[in-house]
């Protein structure tokens, strides 16, 4: 498989970008993949760890090359009071921790022991050479037997570079949203995930712009995929940016930042022990009882971890 790998890459024109470059070979699938509805040029994919189901099922059309938007809807039972959910949101830059080396073992530790019922993950690899070819969100999902969704940001779909989404419960569908930049495009994962009363719950995971004009569009984008009702959904990411930021004012009139909200909180830097730029947002029908970050050094980020309850 590597040889075969090598000789691909000989054959790939130099002024390739590195978007399709680093994108090249599948590997083996032994599980069953289903495709969800793209917004824009981008795909999002995910797989069932719990159900069997027909490969390459189509949850959704795709939309028209006039660029038409199918959203996904949450269109369960309204959530009842006392649900707990332990969410959490990770930066892992592609399993390189800061020792340089490349582990998905390390990451899936952290993840594995913060005993996290949903997981949003940044900086995602498939099958990139600078990863020797791993499928990164895959090989984590199997290990904690979660259901999994990727949507790629730079590449295209199945290789590529972006968000990961891991659930502990049933993910309905998944839907890539390629986002406004005028520098590397960004992108977010918009998942409907099935909680065990029957509540579709809308979990998206983003990462935003280097620059604030971008993450301004960005976030407009991100409320307008929801339609401006922030009700039932939750929101986590890296964003870039520190919680004083003016960029933040829309989104702070529908969803509510987990740390300043929560009860309890251990830590309150998420890069480099100076910003903390990794958040969950939640919306007024759960409350944050706690905010931690997890000591490591799988990545140059550290994972936060959220405890909600309904409301």
């Amino acid at each position: 498989m590597q040889s075969k790998m090598k000789q691909i890459i000989k054959k790939i024109p130099l002024r390739m970008t590195f978007a399709a470059f680093v994108l090249l070979l599948p590997g083996p699938v032994k599980t069953t993949a289903l495709e969800a509805s793209a917004l824009n040029s981008t795909d999002a994919d995910y797989i069932r760890a719990t159900v069997p189901v027909k490969a390459n099922k189509i949850i959704a059309p795709k939309p028209a090359d006039t660029g038409e938007q199918i959203p996904a809807r949450a269109t369960g039972h309204g959530i009842r009071p006392g649900i707990s959910l332990k969410v959490m949101t990770y930066n892992i830059r592609h399993c390189e921790g800061l020792d340089g080396k490349i582990s998905v073992e390390r990451i899936f530790d952290v993840i594995h022991r913060s005993n996290a019922d949903i997981i949003g993950l940044q900086e995602v690899d498939r099958y990139s050479i600078r990863t020797d070819f791993q499928d990164q969100i895959r090989q984590i999902a199997s290990k904690l037997g979660y259901d999994y969704a990727f949507g790629t940001t730079l590449g295209v779909s199945p290789f590529g570079y972006g968000n990961g989404v891991l659930s502990r419960y049933p993910i309905v569908s998944s839907q890539n949203l390629s986002l406004p930049s005028r520098l590397e495009q960004r992108g977010a994962l918009k998942t409907i995930i099935k909680l065990d009363n029957g509540f579709n719950l809308t979990f998206i995971n983003t990462h935003l712009g280097l620059s604030k004009s971008d993450r301004k569009n960005q976030i407009k984008a991100l409320i307008k995929s929801l339609d401006g009702v922030s009700k039932g959904s939750i929101l986590v990411g890296d964003f870039n940016t520190t919680s004083e930021a003016s960029e933040f004012a829309e989104l702070n009139e529908l969803f509510d930042d987990s740390y300043k909200r929560a009860d309890h909180r251990d830590g309150d830097k998420t890069l480099g022990n100076k910003y903390r730029v990794d958040f969950v947002w939640c919306p007024p029908d759960f409350k944050p009882t706690s905010w931690a970050t997890i000591p490591s050094d799988a990545s140059d980020h550290l994972p936060v971890v959220v405890d909600l309850i309904s409301k």
